[in-house]
């Protein structure tokens, strides 16, 4: 058995120190929760009472060991699985009936991944400071996105924390499928791109330097666009300095593009006008936006403020403009389904289930339905793009491929033209 010295907050927020007794320092964090303890510090008395080094090396190895945890260990980065699972557990705790800080007492106990339990802990540190859970989670802006905390602050202003929570992680879970379905079909895809490249490094480096010789000798060029990689291979550095040079130039450009909304704003423009992709976006934002201000108003938030705050996360400004002057039209007394009618901002058969929720007072309900046809459609539109994508893109490389092979082997069979000269 040893002794332990802890830091850990009281059910009530206030923050205890004292020692406990247990056979090592896992089994004294578990005995501090069994006591409906939050810990925050513990270390044993012998840690602390040992032999120190020298100060200087002392410093040195608390810089080293600081920085390795930070980078290694200690790293605060969730990516979109381990953020919708804590979300979920977080909603499934808050729906029984448990408190904030008891919620996160529990994220936070035996078992939690360490950043899942720094995560837990700093939220309870605030919520116990008086923070509105999503005024602690605008501090971890690079954890939680501005769309998660806008649902939620909706959700906490209307009472309804619990159920915005459940609707945020089903959005999450959404977006996640998504994502993985396109991981899954582009593995295919970058395999056929790998070999390939592969092939050219192997045409490039090994094959054309076999049978140049033989043309220099004849007084010929390389056939086709053996030429040019010979001339790309003769002359590499200068290739790979104009790479550089390009891309640092294009780098550059665009960063003072960034600087210019003008700019930026004709560019959204032109995605939204592409045949495909703008689809896409025009759904994705319609659907984020149709979610947020469904969310708002079941909330109780004003309409206006609700269409304001719900037209902030359209991220693309192009469509941003577009919104906003649809919202304008409401307080003229133009009926929403109106409003955003000829923009194209929403799908036909969304603006007549906003009419029928306008009609019925049903709006917010009515609103979130909505999002989750477009969601299902963005998906589904996702799914059919990606799923051509990989017998496209087999296509195009095996042709670029085929084509430089038809190029080798005709200089190759030329080699015995070459012969009886």
């Amino acid at each position: 058995m040893a002794t332990f010295h802890y830091k850990a907050y009281t059910e009530r927020g206030a923050v205890t120190a004292g020692t406990i007794v247990a056979e090592g320092l896992e089994a004294a964090i578990d005995a501090l929760y069994s006591s409906g303890l939050t810990p925050f510090e513990t270390y044993g008395v012998a840690d602390r009472t040992a032999e120190r080094p020298s100060p200087a090396s002392a410093s040195l190895h608390e810089t080293e060991t600081s920085i390795w945890k930070r980078e290694l260990v200690q790293s605060n980065r969730f990516s979109l699985k381990e953020l919708t699972a804590f979300t979920v557990e977080l909603a499934s705790l808050i729906n029984s009936g448990m408190t904030l800080d008891a919620a996160f007492r529990i994220i936070a106990g035996p078992g939690a991944a360490p950043k899942t339990v720094r995560l837990a802990n700093g939220l309870l540190k605030d919520v116990l400071g008086g923070l509105q859970l999503s005024e602690a989670m605008a501090q971890r802006a690079d954890v939680f996105p501005s769309d998660y905390r806008a649902i939620l602050a909706a959700g906490e202003a209307g009472g309804v924390t619990g159920q915005v929570l459940t609707q945020i992680a089903e959005l999450l879970a959404r977006r996640l499928e998504i994502r993985n379905k396109i991981a899954s079909a582009l593995v295919y895809p970058l395999i056929l791109i790998l070999m390939s490249l592969v092939s050219v490094v192997v045409i490039v480096f090994v094959l054309i330097p076999s049978i140049s010789p033989i043309f220099i000798d004849a007084g010929l060029p390389l056939p086709g666009i053996l030429h040019f990689f010979e001339e790309v291979q003769d002359n590499w550095p200068i290739v790979l300095l104009a790479v550089g040079l390009f891309g640092a130039a294009g780098l550059l450009v665009w960063r003072k593009a960034k600087q210019n909304p003008e700019v930026m704003r004709g560019a959204d423009r032109l995605k939204c006008s592409l045949p495909v992709i703008g689809r896409l976006i025009q759904n994705r934002e319609a659907g984020g936006f149709a979610r947020a201000l469904g969310t708002l108003l079941i909330a109780r938030v004003p309409l206006m403020s609700a269409m304001q705050t719900a037209r902030a996360l359209v991220t693309n400004r192009h469509l941003n403009a577009l919104y906003e002057s649809a919202i304008k039209r409401v307080p003229e007394g133009t009926p929403l389904h109106r409003a955003f009618d000829g923009d194209g901002l929403l799908p036909p058969a969304s603006l007549r289930l906003v009419a029928v929720g306008e009609e019925s007072g049903q709006l917010g309900p009515m609103l979130i339905q909505v999002a989750t046809v477009i969601e299902a459609d963005l998906q589904r539109r996702i799914e059919r793009m990606v799923g051509l994508l990989t017998p496209a893109l087999t296509l195009v490389i095996g042709g670029s491929i085929g084509g430089l092979i038809m190029h080798v082997m005709s200089a190759v069979l030329s080699i015995n033209d070459l012969a009886f000269q």
